[in-house]
């Protein structure tokens, strides 16, 4: 059993549960409806991750062979909200904003995370694990990213330019 796989198996289920956590508490604390969704969304998102790296630890720790996982793409990867619908959306409040930016540091440090071990990795399954894994993890931070730049009102969404200031 590898010394190392398993520090960062611990490591990436302890920022899994954490996330869990401050998704809930973000969750519950968000006055407008599609922050809550988004949120308890990532949260059940972070329950996945957390069992699938208990599994992946759970077959290491009894000496089975490490097999391919399947890593869920997330459940927000599955619709993602389309322009025409946030124009429509409530204005949020500062404390809603404040958890995104928490939440898309938490995000990218997961994605770092996840794509530092799988640099590291030497067997090709578990470098999959862990690559699958930051995917995830970029796509939430994508969402997140467009939320942030949805309530700033830069002009962008998801990198791209909703208006211009240029007459037709």
């Amino acid at each position: 059993m590898p010394t190392e796989l398993m520090k960062a198996l611990k490591t990436a289920y302890e920022a899994e549960k954490e996330g869990l956590r401050a998704y809930l508490k973000y969750a519950k604390q968000t006055k407008v409806g599609t922050g809550k969704n988004m949120f308890i969304q990532l949260a059940l998102d972070e329950i996945d991750h957390m069992e699938l790296i208990e599994k992946f630890t759970e077959k290491i720790m009894a000496g089975q062979p490490i097999e391919q996982i399947n890593v869920p793409k997330g459940r927000l990867s599955k619709f993602m909200p389309s322009i025409k619908d946030l124009k429509f959306a409530e204005k949020s409040e500062l404390a809603d904003e404040d958890a995104l930016k928490v939440a898309l540091t938490h995000e990218e440090k997961a994605m770092n995370f996840y794509i530092n071990e799988a640099s590291k990795a030497t067997d090709p399954k578990v470098k999959d694990f862990f690559n699958k894994l930051a995917e995830v993890e970029k796509k939430h931070f994508e969402i997140i990213k467009a939320e942030v730049d949805f309530m700033s009102r830069d002009g962008f969404w998801f990198d791209t330019q909703e208006f211009t200031v240029e007459e037709n």
